[in-house]
């Protein structure tokens, strides 16, 4: 058994925009409360807008949104200006920056939303060179805007890894978009991907319960530029050749694990877990 405690919590309530960090999450079974609650949709094609299409969507990680004392939500642009969530000026604004006609919208639990996503080529994958609309919620309850689980992890250990493999390249977490970073105990993992076998594991943490499910594909968000970090190509070169996993559906380059919550509960910053070995 290795052990991990949590050194990072994060949500994202508008999807594509950068995330805040906090010292607790409050689990539902279906979504992390105030996580991906929101997002931008293109009113003209009605699919939703991800920086999965960098063009234009990319622009998003520039902008950041964040929780007010009062449960109030604010997009903050790249030039500090603030907008309420959900106000006919933060629309006006995104339209202009991103050339598009867009609002944003709360989440509609159970409707079937689609966005559209660019593949560079990722030798040995089944999405390379590729354009293609994927479905928002695709493995979970559709009551949050997330690609896929519910909750994704990440694992410190891992990133040090992958970072020795990246010459030069500064990584940060926020390149992946967790909800929960563990740091190990011990030395356990070092070298490796440890997390890249986690599948069909239930784990307590707080007092919340989570079932992991398997390791997460990435995508060209991994690469992009964003506040703080440059562009780094090689991010999914790297994962194809060194953590390239297979799922029924194909093989991609991997990073991270999907999780589901099976217990509702809060969980905080110093909480333990163990993952059988």
């Amino acid at each position: 058994m290795t052990t991990y405690s949590i050194s990072e919590l994060w949500r994202y309530p508008v999807k594509s925009m950068g995330g805040e960090r906090v010292e607790s999450l409050e689990l539902r079974t279906s979504a992390v409360v105030g996580d991906r609650r929101w997002a931008v949709r293109n009113t003209e094609t009605g699919k939703i807008a991800s920086a999965k299409r960098p063009r234009p969507y990319g622009h998003l990680l520039s902008w950041s949104a964040k929780t007010l004392a009062d449960g109030g939500l604010v997009a903050v642009a790249p030039d500090g200006r603030e907008f309420a969530v959900g106000s006919g000026e933060l629309d006006a604004a995104l339209s202009e920056a991103l050339g598009e006609p867009i609002q944003v919208v709360e989440v509609e639990e159970g409707r079937e939303e689609t966005y559209a996503s660019e593949w560079p080529e990722i030798p040995g994958t089944v999405l390379s060179d590729v354009e293609i609309d994927l479905p928002v919620a695709a493995l979970t309850e559709k009551t949050s805007f997330v690609d896929a689980a519910a909750v994704h992890i990440i694992v410190n250990q891992s990133m040090v890894h992958l970072a020795s493999l990246l010459d030069g390249v500064t990584l940060g977490v926020e390149r992946f978009r967790p909800n929960i970073v563990l740091d190990a105990h011990d030395d356990t993992g070092s070298g490796e991907f440890a997390d890249l076998a986690w599948r069909d594991l239930d784990i307590k943490i707080g007092d919340a319960e989570l079932r992991i499910g398997d390791a997460t594909p990435r995508c060209v968000m991994t690469t992009l530029a964003q506040p703080a970090y440059e562009q780094a190509k090689g991010v999914l070169q790297v994962l194809a050749a060194t953590a390239r996993k297979e799922f029924d559906f194909g093989a991609f380059a991997c990073f991270g694990t999907n999780a589901e919550i099976t217990m509702a509960g809060t969980i905080s910053l110093g909480d333990t877990l163990t993952v059988p070995d």
